[in-house]
């Protein structure tokens, strides 16, 4: 029988080594700020778990193609929609404006940018 001590031990190492892993978290600026909370209210519905192809909030390689048309392009398929049955326009929130779906793009972006 392990004896407590050891588990307990062993529970320790694994936290700490999972815990070195995690890259330190950056202050956002705050259009970046604001950009994030239009992405956790309405973008996360698709963008976190890549429903119907959405590219997922974070994943550079999902993200890389869409990025090298240029930040206007993205911003621009957000506000018209895209293949309109994949992006609706908006987003599907008729009620987001330009200027959120701009903040909204730059902090998706922000997200892989340096990936």
């Amino acid at each position: 029988m392990v004896p407590r001590a050891m588990i307990v031990f062993g529970c320790l190492i694994l936290l700490a080594a999972c815990d070195s892993k995690q890259t330190p978290t950056t202050a956002l600026t705050p259009e970046l700020q604001a950009g994030k909370g239009v992405v956790e209210a309405n973008c996360v519905v698709c963008h976190k778990p890549g429903i119907n192809g959405a590219p997922i909030i974070g994943n550079p390689k999902m993200w890389q193609r869409r990025i090298a048309q240029g930040q206007d392009v993205l911003v621009q398929h957000a506000i018209d929609g895209y293949n309109y049955d994949m992006m609706p326009p908006r987003g599907g929130n008729p009620e987001l404006s330009d200027n959120d779906i701009r903040l909204a793009v730059a902090y998706l972006v922000s997200q892989v940018a340096d990936h």
